[in-house]
């Protein structure tokens, strides 16, 4: 506080100085700031969840000069303050992000950009201007003073937290998704695994979680750098996951054994399905049941279990008779319920077609467009691309990512190995692509 006092008195003190005395005869008077010099390490960012926790950005400048009419007199500073704004309008009249500088220089990582081009209302996907400017005020009764305005482009993007990737142990596969429909940090699903399998659980913000690496926490999660890799229990099959970040725990339920309406299922390790036959006498008949499970969790450990049940989702069938029921897996997080008249041997589930498909990045953060039904398994939408883009085609109700079959890139595959979706080069960046799919024929294609 003395210090601040001190300084005041001073300026006042200089500017009654300045204001009586005489240089041959002429008054010396303040002419008010000299401006700040900005300048940016680049003026075009292209930000992504891959350099979200890296700089991307970097701005730096010089504080404003305090001037008089005598340049060989030296007026002293005051109390600065520095701030930076920012505005996706060049003469900031729309909404400005301003903050409080205590330095001469800001970086930004890829989130930190991200989040301040969503405030000021940069579209996501769209490679738009934020105009830069330093803002300098020395005392009440002096204006600001503003530097030059640096325009950098932004391309932000959107993350999606309603899904966890798990990823094989040498993270270069994805084994399946787990989602979060409350997007509260909770992920739940079905998913396939063998005995002593490993693997690592990555939020779409790039957080990858591992194993607390003390033996005897397995399942206890870590975003630490020296985090082991999760790993199953000894037993092979369909397991009901849960991965809680918010607590840093995970657990895996062994589904032991299926019953639909009183009916035990059996299960096909090699086609991975659950299979009856059920005889419904009544149209429009219920068809719900549950799955016997033994889970493993931070408590038990992998020595132990816990013997739990949980609910299956609920379906019904049309017409009375007899019929050939199964839920598959695959690549769905969720079980699914394929129904066919009579006894027959399972194959591939029917597709449930969901009201909309969308167009994700392959690093599944960003909903790049969607395509809306527009017949019966058939799906359309636009996309401005570029040459070779490669994307997934999701299904999101169901749960079901398409790739593309590695025979033929316009064929969509769901199953493991399958391929990005991708466009070739016989169109120039920036193109708005009409793009098509059929969920009937399992076919795609796009047209200008």
């Amino acid at each position: 506080m003395k210090k601040i006092l001190y300084n005041i008195i001073l300026l006042l003190s200089v500017l009654m100085v300045f204001g009586s005395c005489d240089k041959e005869g002429d008054q010396i008077f303040l002419n008010g700031f000299g401006s700040s010099e900005l300048t940016a390490t680049t003026n075009d960012v292209v930000l992504s969840i891959a350099n979200s926790k890296k700089i991307v950005l970097s701005l730096e400048w010089n504080n404003p000069t305090l001037l008089s009419s005598d340049s060989s007199k030296t007026a002293p500073d005051g109390i600065l303050k520095t701030y930076l704004q920012i505005s996706s309008s060049e003469d900031f009249s729309g909404k400005v992000d301003e903050s409080t500088c205590t330095s001469l220089s800001k970086a930004y990582t890829g989130d930190n950009l991200n989040s301040v081009a969503k405030e000021v209302g940069l579209q996501s996907g769209v490679a738009s201007p934020l105009y830069f400017r330093i803002k300098s005020v020395e005392g009440d009764n002096m204006a600001p003073a503003y530097s030059n305005v640096e325009k950098v482009n932004v391309t932000p993007f959107t993350i999606n937290m309603n899904f966890v990737s798990v990823l094989s142990e040498d993270k270069t596969d994805t084994l399946t998704h787990l989602y979060s429909d409350s997007v509260n940090g909770v992920y739940t699903g079905y998913m396939q695994a063998t005995a002593w399998q490993h693997c690592w659980f990555v939020e779409n913000d790039g957080t990858c979680w591992g194993n607390y690496n003390v033996n005897g926490h397995e399942f206890e999660l870590s975003k630490a750098s020296d985090a082991w890799n999760c790993w199953f229990p000894n037993a092979s099959g369909d397991w009901f996951v849960t991965v809680d970040t918010k607590n840093e725990v995970w657990s895996a339920a062994n589904v032991m054994g299926v019953t639909v309406n009183g009916t035990d299922f059996t299960y096909d390790s090699k086609k991975s399905v659950w299979s009856a036959v059920i005889t419904t006498t009544t149209d429009n008949a219920k068809i719900s049941g549950t799955a016997s499970v033994n889970e493993y969790n931070s408590t038990t450990r992998t020595s132990s279990f816990v013997g739990k049940t949980l609910a299956l989702p609920d379906t019904t069938i049309a017409k009375a008779g007899t019929y050939t029921v199964n839920l598959y897996i695959n690549s769905h997080a969720q079980y699914s319920y394929n129904i066919v008249s009579g006894v027959v041997t399972p194959d591939k589930p029917e597709v449930n077609f969901p009201s909309e498909l969308v167009m994700y990045s392959i690093d599944g953060t960003t909903k790049l467009s969607t395509l809306v039904k527009t017949g019966t398994g058939i799906y359309s939408g636009t996309y401005t691309a570029k040459q070779w883009d490669n994307f997934f085609i999701v299904d999101e109700e169901n749960k079901v990512w398409y790739g593309t079959d590695p025979k033929d890139m316009f064929t969509l595959d769901s199953a493991d190995g399958k391929q990005h979706v991708w466009f070739k080069d016989d169109f120039t960046d920036g193109t708005t692509l009409a793009v098509t799919v059929n969920l009937n024929t399992m076919k795609w294609s796009y047209s200008k």
